[in-house]
């Protein structure tokens, strides 16, 4: 799996935090899962620019010119952020060679909190994130509040499991920090919105050209 050094800003006074792709460190203690979300059960013909373009618009669109590829990030994340509320939100990463799908697990409160482990529950079925040992944290005096994150790039069997997620009645997802500490946080509807977005966009992408995207996204960049 494809690991980079990421830099984004998190929200508008926080600083900027320093993040490694990394894959799923545990599976999910849960019965087997879809191949593939249900929005991937298509055909392979390539959508049309406008159809792209829509998809595409409701991100955050973001070219870095040092690693020469695409960063496509929700605005929902950063609202989160503003309200001082966790969140486990999509980001995507694009260059020619391919799509990075990756998941932000991010804590906000009131106490310090160095993630170990996010706990994520679907209904009956659980899904564990075991972080790395480096704290990506701190103290942000702008929002008021202690936070954390982790990054993961997730396979093609992880991203299938966000369409359980979607399907879920309930989503909870359990902070546990490295000394006890925990924090739980369900699933908002934005939070939701903002991975089926994702999903749905990145979907279209695999079925269009490098080309096509390309064009879309410098006419999106901000």
């Amino acid at each position: 799996m494809r690991s980079s050094r990421l830099f984004r800003r998190i929200a508008a006074g926080l600083c900027a935090a320093a993040m490694l792709c990394g894959g799923m460190a545990a599976a999910a203690a849960a019965p087997a899962l879809p191949a593939a979300p249900a929005a991937a059960e298509t055909t392979n013909a390539s959508p049309s620019d406008a159809e792209l373009k829509a998809a595409l618009s409701k991100f955050t669109v973001t070219y870095d010119e040092e690693t020469g590829g695409w960063d496509l990030s929700s605005p929902q994340e950063q609202a989160s952020m503003a309200k001082k509320s966790c969140g486990l939100y999509p980001y995507m990463f694009v260059q020619d060679d391919g799509i990075a799908f990756n998941m932000i697990l991010t804590y906000a409160g009131s106490k310090k909190l160095d993630i170990k482990t996010v706990n994520v529950t679907a209904d009956n079925n659980m899904y564990t994130f075991t972080c790395d040992e480096e704290y990506g944290g701190g103290y942000d005096q702008d929002l008021g509040c202690w936070f954390d994150l982790e990054l993961f790039q997730l396979s093609d069997d992880e991203i299938s499991w966000l369409s359980e997620w979607l399907n879920a009645k309930s989503v909870t997802a359990v902070f546990v920090g490295r000394n006890g500490t925990t924090q739980s946080y369900a699933l908002t509807k934005e939070n939701r919105t903002a991975i089926q977005e994702m999903v749905t966009a990145y979907n279209l992408m695999l079925s269009s050209t490098v080309e096509q995207c390309d064009s879309i996204l410098t006419s999106l960049a901000k």
